[in-house]
């Protein structure tokens, strides 16, 4: 969130204003910077390896939109930032990677594992739902 504040310099005139960033703010900036070089490299490699390694980058930044959205409705409901974008950033990674294993490849796939896109992204959805629905952190 940016604020802007006043700052009085020695002679008392208001003239220069301070801008905030916040750390919440920079992190999507930052998601969303990664989320755009991670597009255009998909679709510039699109069937070379390399381009698989930019679409999962993009994925990455969709679990960091989640880890953001996850702890703006964490600070609504009175608890901590940080905590919630870990649980909404790493859980569906956690889940997506067991995911791949233990689902394993489709029949007559050339690829050795399967994509565990699909739980990140369910897993995602479901931890932003549970925080929509939690009550009031009472102090």
């Amino acid at each position: 969130m940016n604020t802007k504040k006043p700052v009085e310099d020695r002679n008392g005139s208001n003239d220069e204003l301070e801008i905030i960033i916040s750390k919440e703010s920079i992190i999507q900036l930052v998601f969303l910077g990664l989320l755009s070089i991670s597009f255009l490299g998909t679709f510039a490699f699109w069937g070379h390896w390399i381009g698989s390694v930019f679409a999962h980058f993009a994925a990455i930044s969709i679990m960091g939109f989640y880890g953001c959205l996850t702890g703006t409705l964490a600070i609504r409901k009175g608890c901590r930032y940080w905590k919630a974008f870990k649980i909404g950033f790493f859980v569906p990674i956690i889940l997506g990677v067991i995911s791949v294993f233990v689902v394993g490849p489709e029949e007559g796939s050339k690829l050795p594992f399967t994509c565990g896109g699909w739980i990140s992204l369910a897993t995602g959805i479901v931890i932003v739902l549970f925080y929509i629905s939690i009550s009031k952190r009472i102090e």
